[in-house]
């Protein structure tokens, strides 16, 4: 493994301008808790490359979490360092990831999830990751749902590595390295209204805990099939339905995203 190590700088995205809530101060005060070392960089309109078509696109529709997913991305591939939500709560030093070249979490068995990245600059993945939002057809209507950053990851992942477990326990692979679930997803996002109890999710194996009330979730109607919620998931479908949908990729997410819900 390469022996450069990932540099002690926290990058987190705060687009739109508004006012912090209270939720958002505290998880950043628990990254100065912990990482008293770590310089802390706040990526906003004023210091951010916008140019980019899907950037810029994001940008003007408020689209604050799409603008945030290629960001974090570019910033990270330009500068190395540990990307964090800004509902990510710290409970502990993240210093034990550092001699990682590149690591993600899953926030459940089969997804890799994005509210913590770490990795050297100029990776292979993360430059693999920047290289798919290229040749977007902005000429016809944009459906957002098939860039949500989690799902694009995991997909982007397992076709350029070939690779078809699930993430329940750490994997090492391409010195990028996937951590389970219980060490920065404790919480699942489906228990999200159990809020008041998270700390109840957490096990000693836990570096964080991601609390789910950013704006930066999106939950589709391919979340809500794959936990079961059929009834949102087909309502979901029909509120969406147009033309544009009839096509077979979006129907073998469909059937994918059942039979996904299946297994659990």
């Amino acid at each position: 493994m390469d022996s450069k190590q990932i540099p002690k700088v926290i990058h987190y995205c705060w687009f739109g301008g508004k006012r912090k809530p209270k939720l958002v101060r505290d998880c950043i005060k628990s990254w100065r808790k912990y990482l008293p070392e770590y310089e802390i960089i706040e990526w906003n309109e004023t210091n951010s490359d916008l140019s980019h078509p899907f950037a810029k696109q994001a940008y003007h529709l408020k689209k604050w979490a799409f603008v945030a997913d290629y960001v974090r991305l570019k910033i990270l591939y330009q500068n190395g360092g540990i990307y964090l939500d800004t509902d990510m709560m710290l409970l502990k030093s993240l210093n034990d990831f550092l001699s990682n070249e590149c690591f993600f979490g899953a926030e459940e068995e089969n997804i890799i999830s994005c509210g913590v990245i770490g990795t050297t600059e100029h990776n292979y993945f993360i430059e693999k990751c920047l290289h798919s939002y290229e040749n977007i057809n902005f000429s016809s209507k944009i459906v957002w749902d098939d860039f949500v950053i989690t799902l694009k990851i995991t997909d982007l992942f397992r076709v350029v590595y070939d690779f078809q477990e699930d993430f329940n326990k750490i994997i090492s692979f391409n010195n990028i390295e996937i951590y389970p679930p219980n060490v920065f997803y404790p919480f699942p996002f489906k228990n999200k209204d159990d809020i008041a109890n998270y700390k109840n999710y957490i096990c000693d194996n836990s570096y964080a805990v991601h609390l789910w009330v950013g704006s930066w979730k999106i939950y589709n109607e391919f979340n809500f099939l794959r936990n079961g919620e059929y009834h949102k998931g087909f309502k979901t479908i029909y509120q969406k339905f147009t033309l544009e949908n009839l096509n077979f990729k979006y129907f073998r997410k469909i059937v994918s995203s059942i039979k996904e819900s299946l297994t659990k």
